[in-house]
């Protein structure tokens, strides 16, 4: 870490957006600038900073939320009008307020972000790019998910402009008079899109912020005579970092890019221009509490470069230099007639927020003890919430921000149901009574926090057949007066290590395990029962919908094709199969849908299967025995000092090492995980197959083998030489 930057706040505002912030650059020789914020309220402000004071430019009266915010310049010269998009329509206005142009726009569904170059104007909404050029449509283009984000680029030599799409779930894609020129798969979700500030005109390069926390580039040689592949590359990995809400400029220095994550980190990285392939460097990381929705840097509250920052919350603050800030710098060039003015204006707010809230406060009381005052009915509490596909471990993430502060969480489940929390909080579990399988768990938040996460798995249980994903009820209670709570209903699917997506069209050598539909459902339906099954989001109904999704442990996949009255589904794992197969038939059932099922499941799937992962399953066997070996040799209550002495060991090397090894009872949870996850395979196969019978000596022998890692045996099981069928069936 490099800089030394410190936090200055500004404003608050509603409860904000992604890329609703944007700095105004200054015309002529004023170095100091202006900045534009749109909230969920639909109140637009432009602001500017003086003397450490906001100062108002312009505001508007509240409206539909605000989605997104662009800056522009109408005549070609310096950018000197704002546009704002809430629900179909956008405004733009000028530097002082008035409103010069408003468009209603012909699309359905809520503008989530948009793109100005010159007098084109690119809108996204739901699954529609729409291209006005000159205030005339020209063109809408669908996608086959929907779009996140867009950047425009106009073509060398011509007056086409080429767009590229961040399309959810299927990566991105270039777009011109719309046609799609070129396409790539990203795994890795990119959320959002920054242009580098210079670039060649005959090339697309984009960096992109994805849901793993992960950050990269996109490349596309968009000259007249050359037609590339578009190509992405991972430049900075995920590892654990929070989701990238937002991307900006940071420009002093050199080229910063500066990177709003939901975890509430904000980070700087350090790139090279002339070389974007280079890895960006990571200078400076500061940490807020809650989501970062916008970023962007610029000369707003002195003359050098600062970052401005707006959280979920309305919170506006900048990260300028510390010498700015500690030195007292801005308060020393103040006049003494400034700063009484200034500390008697804050007097008058502090009293005014007092007497408003006396007031606000004995309404109510005075309205509780009427017999007419009719209902009391508190605000619905800003909640956002967000579930993840489950991680290595099989557990499913929530992420829940409020606008206001947390006090406490209530979890109930009718199911089995493991629950952890982060270190800000304290969890209680409180015991099931009787038979009943039901969980009740409490979560005591710290003062101030906004933003928390669980994390969620279901018990594993190989006797009843999955029908339905577990359903979890959450009420969030918020700190202070009246007490009010919000219920969040969360469905967790019953494959939710099925998280990372994947091409559907992928030519693999692998043995598939089928599953056929025929019957009276939907493309609708179909999407709906498998949302049961798959986490996140799957793709809006079409008339022939095909996505592939992958199995981030074992690797496994899973490839789906459906149309209205026939579905097929594919993949290598027969247990994905099976309970796919209970699942549909369950919600075909329980919507009195007649479906025919049918399946194609190979004879050799579960020894091929068992081959995919052997490597790691004998590295897992060898940390168990490691961590047994490790508890063994502690339960002897050695010397510490004699176990290390190097002149006279009283271990051998090999024990010395497993010793000094890291505690961790995460490797025997792993190889119990791997194991179970084998019997289930053999378990499904004999269900699933034709012989229809499940051989109850061969699963006794191969869970004998399984525990005691003998592979040979496990081969000879799984490759099913043994297996007795019955002569009568």
């Amino acid at each position: 870490m490099e800089y030394d930057l410190a936090r200055i706040d500004y404003i608050l505002c509603g409860i904000t957006y992604p890329d609703t912030l944007k700095i105004l650059p200054n015309p002529g020789h004023k170095t100091q600038q202006k900045f534009a914020v749109g909230d969920k309220n639909g109140v637009l402000q432009c602001l500017c900073i003086k003397d450490e004071e906001p100062i108002v430019q312009f505001k508007t009266l509240p409206g539909k939320p605000i989605t997104s915010i662009q800056v522009a310049s109408t005549n070609g010269n310096h950018i000197d009008k704002i546009f704002a998009a809430s629900g179909h329509e956008v405004k733009g206005y000028t530097r002082k307020g008035k409103v010069f142009l408003t468009i209603e726009t012909s699309v359905s569904e809520t503008i989530t972000s948009m793109c100005i170059l010159n007098s084109d104007l690119i809108l996204c909404s739901g699954r529609t790019v729409t291209f006005y050029r000159d205030l005339r449509e020209i063109y809408s283009y669908v996608c086959e998910d929907r779009v996140l984000d867009i950047a425009a680029f106009a073509a060398p030599n011509s007056t086409r402009v080429r767009l590229l799409v961040l399309v959810g779930n299927k990566g991105a894609a270039v777009i011109e008079n719309g046609e799609i020129l070129a396409r790539t798969q990203i795994s890795s979700g990119p959320t959002r899109l920054i242009v580098p500030t210079a670039h060649r005109s005959a090339e697309i390069a984009v960096f992109y912020g994805a849901a793993d926390g992960s950050i990269g580039l996109i490349q596309y040689d968009c000259s007249l005579f050359i037609r590339t592949d578009l190509s992405s590359k991972c430049l900075v990995e995920g590892g654990g970092l929070g989701a990238v809400v937002c991307v900006g400029w940071y420009l002093s220095n050199g080229a910063h890019l500066a990177v709003g994550r939901h975890d509430g980190s904000v980070q700087l990285y350090l790139v090279d221009l002339d070389n974007v392939n280079e890895k960006p460097r990571l200078k400076f990381t500061y940490f807020c509490g809650e989501p970062i929705t916008s970023v962007c840097g610029g000369s707003v509250g002195t003359e050098e470069i600062e970052l401005l920052v707006s959280t979920f919350s309305g919170r506006v603050f900048a990260l300028r230099s510390q010498r700015l800030i500690s030195g007292g710098v801005a308060l020393n060039n103040m006049t003494p007639e400034a700063l009484v003015s200034r500390r008697n204006k804050l007097e008058l707010e502090v009293a005014r927020l007092e007497k408003q809230t006396a007031a606000e406060r004995e309404k109510y009381q005075r309205n509780t003890r009427s017999l007419n005052a009719g209902m009391s009915t508190p605000p619905l509490l800003e909640i956002q919430y967000e579930l993840t596909g489950a991680m290595l471990n099989g557990w499913q993430e929530v992420i829940i921000t409020a606008g206001v502060p947390l006090d406490m969480l209530f979890i109930y489940c009718n199911k089995k149901l493991e629950v952890q929390t982060d270190t800000a909080a304290v969890l209680s579990v409180c015991p099931p009574q009787g038979n009943t399988s039901e969980i009740l768990a409490t979560v005591r938040c710290q003062a101030g926090t906004r933003r928390i996460w669980l994390q969620m798995r279901t018990t594993v249980n190989s006797g009843p057949e999955i029908s339905e994903g577990t359903q979890v009820l959450v009420y969030v209670l918020p700190a202070g007066a009246p007490r009010v709570a919000r219920l969040i209903k969360l469905s967790l699917p019953a494959l939710p290590q099925y998280s990372q997506h994947d091409d559907p069209d992928r030519d693999d050598d692998r043995v598939w395990c089928e599953l056929r539909l025929s019957g009276g459902f939907s493309v609708a339906e179909m999407t709906s029962w498998l949302s049961e099954a798959l986490p996140g989001d799957l793709p809006r109904p079409a008339a022939s919908i095909a996505f592939a999704r992958v199995h981030c442990l074992l690797k496994t996949i899973l490839i789906c094709r459906y149309q209205r009255g026939s579905a097929s589904i594919k993949s290598d794992n027969v247990s994905t199969i099976s309970t796919l197969k209970d699942l549909l038939s369950y919600c075909s059932l329980k919507r009195a849908i007649r479906v025919d099922i049918s399946c194609d499941i190979p004879e050799m799937c579960c020894s091929i299967l068992f081959k995919s992962i052997k490597d790691r399953f004998l590295s897992e066997y060898q940390r168990k025995k490691e961590f047994i070996l490790k508890e063994a040799i502690g339960a002897l209550d050695l010397d510490m000092n004699t176990i290390t002495n190097e002149s006279e060991p009283i271990l051998c090397e090999e024990y010395l090492r497993v010793w000094k090894s890291v505690d961790d009872t995460k490797n025997v949870q792993y190889f119990n995980e791997l194991v179970a996850t084998v019997e289930q395979w053999y378990t499904d196969w004999c269900k699933l197959s034709l012989y229809g019978r499940d051989n109850s000596s061969q699963k006794s022998q191969l869970k004998t083998a399984l525990q005691d890692c003998q592979v040979n045996d496990i081969e000879r099981i799984l490759t099913l030489k043994d297996l007795q069928i019955d002569s009568h069936m």
